[in-house]
């Protein structure tokens, strides 16, 4: 399973990489510009994955940040060009591939109990967190892919198969 959970974050990693490749040819204006059917701009949508990325990674590692913390690391503005977000985001997927290197093979299907930032709790296991973290990526990286084509700078094919042929 462990085996197979880092091969899905690969994958994670490369279809971001893809976007961001293709984001880094926007204006500021267009990287920032807002879109109705969507979190906001490509720009929203990219934080949006990554904050999350980090929350969870957060919560595995039983890290907490107060609330008002939180508001001011995970603020897209942070962000007004794609070269920021992406070395913040490569310094977290180096984070969570240590994190996964030093994860035990049994923890995978072991369950744990986190909160919420407003408290609720839940418990799921490591595995389900990766695999949220994959499709939760994969559902926001269409999204960017539809506002990038829009844009005339579609990002190709970023399904999981291509990942996978040399």
């Amino acid at each position: 399973m462990k085996a197979h959970l880092e091969q899905l974050m690969d994958y994670n990693y490369w279809a971001n990489g893809l976007i961001m490749k293709y984001a880094e040819k926007l204006s500021e204006e267009d990287y920032t510009e807002k879109v109705a059917y969507s979190r906001g701009s490509l720009r929203d949508v990219l934080s949006h994955v990554m904050f999350a990325e980090w929350t969870w990674l957060d919560r595995m590692q039983e890290v907490s940040m107060p609330t008002e913390d939180l508001r001011r690391a995970f603020n897209p503005e942070r962000y007004p060009n794609i070269q920021g977000m992406y070395e913040d985001w490569f310094d977290l997927e180096l984070r969570m591939r240590e994190f996964m290197a030093e994860l035990p093979e049994a923890m995978y299907s072991q369950e744990f109990t986190y909160k919420r930032s407003d408290g609720t709790e839940f418990t799921d296991t490591y595995a389900d967190i990766f695999t949220q973290l994959v499709l939760h990526g994969m559902q926001h990286r269409a999204e960017c892919a539809l506002i990038l084509s829009e844009k005339g700078y579609s990002p190709g094919n970023l399904d999981y198969i291509t990942y996978l042929r040399p």
